[in-house]
């Protein structure tokens, strides 16, 4: 294909880039709470920059121009992949921040330092591209409520296909090892022409993610806004298709019910910030403790927490576990300059023994809370 249909090729990336921009522009605006918005703006941003900027052969110094494409084209695919990872809250955006700016910094030197070396820039460029891709596709599927679960097979199945297509042609100068030398090393056009596809996938795809109200309500309703922890009624109601899983097969199951002390003194001395902060530190290794230990775990009330432990047979392992959990709150809670002692109550339950339902678990496991306190003021 010659150059006309590389250049026609280019124009329409240009017109997908822009039609990219502007959904995605409407989007932001009407769905502003929506986590994973903002960074998919900012890459349809980057995204049609790079659409936008001249062909490298036109530039005083064309090694700065194939640099300036690459890095934006690598920075738009970072960031969908971590509106991606917003979208499906998957772990904590906060603490992704620093590494996403080092990533994004990572990039431009990368192909800065690939600059005049056009067989590595393109082995390394193609490579990024297609691990940002898949891991895309990945994101976009994760815990995909069912409504969406068709949507996001066909995005995911779009990243995958161009990420293909990127280590296809990379691996493929890297397997003949060939020095470039003075070669067009443009996007041939049949990943040019991908691109738009995939870029018009995305671009009808997103509003189809996006507008499920359902979805974006049960998100919210289900984690709780300040920990991220199950909300009181997302454990419950997963606790009892839990307990009714195991009722089925003749298993057993433990709950744990948890009270964090020192709440209320601490809002009162150093002000609510401060006991928000207690309870992120509590939280936090709760939800440790339950992933580790393959649990739920929820906030029920201001400072009550609760697990459940599915695989618990006897009351021995609850006893065990109980004492797993509590080895892990124990050390003293840091919060910024301030070390404050972790003081929490326990109560167990087992399931059938001591209920058979979570409501009567819970019960069972608060007038155990209560009883160890008795005995702990006697």
């Amino acid at each position: 294909m010659g150059q006309p249909d590389i250049a026609t090729l280019r124009m329409m990336l240009g017109f997908g880039g822009l039609l990219s921009l502007l959904v995605t522009l409407g989007l932001w605006r009407v769905e502003r709470g929506t986590a994973g918005t903002g960074a998919w703006l900012l890459a349809a941003i980057l995204g049609l920059t790079a659409c936008l900027l001249p062909p490298a052969v036109v530039w005083r110094q064309p090694d700065l121009g194939i640099v300036a494409n690459t890095s934006l084209t690598l920075s738009a695919m970072l960031l969908i992949l971590e509106g991606a990872l917003r979208f499906r809250d998957i772990g904590r955006a906060g603490h992704r921040r620093l590494p996403l700016v080092m990533a994004l910094f990572a990039i431009v030197a990368l192909m800065l330092a690939a600059a005049g070396r056009p067989w590595i820039r393109i082995v390394l460029h193609d490579g990024l591209a297609a691990i940002l891709l898949w891991g895309t596709a990945g994101a976009l599927t994760w815990n995909a409520a069912k409504g969406q679960r068709a949507v996001s097979g066909v995005l995911a199945l779009a990243f995958m296909g161009l990420g293909l297509l990127y280590t296809w042609r990379g691996t493929g100068l890297l397997a003949r090892g060939v020095d470039l030398g003075g070669a067009d090393t443009r996007m041939p056009p049949w990943l040019l022409a991908a691109s738009f596809v995939w870029l018009l996938v995305w671009t009808a795809g997103m509003p189809l993610l996006l507008l499920r109200s359902q979805e974006r309500q049960r998100r919210l309703l289900d984690r709780d806004s300040l920990t991220g922890l199950s909300s009181r009624m997302a454990f419950l109601r997963d606790s009892a298709d839990a307990l009714m899983h195991r009722g089925d097969q003749g298993q057993g199951a433990g709950v744990l019910l948890l009270s964090l002390e020192g709440l209320r003194p601490m809002n009162e001395s150093l002000g609510h910030e401060a006991g928000d902060q207690m309870l992120l530190v509590f939280a936090e290794r709760l939800r440790a403790e339950a992933v580790a230990a393959g649990a739920l775990a929820g906030r029920l009330t201001g400072a009550q927490f609760a697990i459940l432990l599915p695989a618990t047979v006897d009351r021995a392992g609850l006893m065990r576990a109980m004492e797993r959990v509590r080895r892990s709150l124990i050390p003293p809670l840091v919060l910024g300059d301030l070390s404050q002692p972790a003081s929490f109550s326990m109560g167990t339950a087992l399931y059938p023994e001591d209920g058979r339902s979570i409501a009567a678990l819970l019960e069972a496991a608060e007038r155990a809370m209560f009883k160890v306190k008795a005995v702990g003021a006697a």
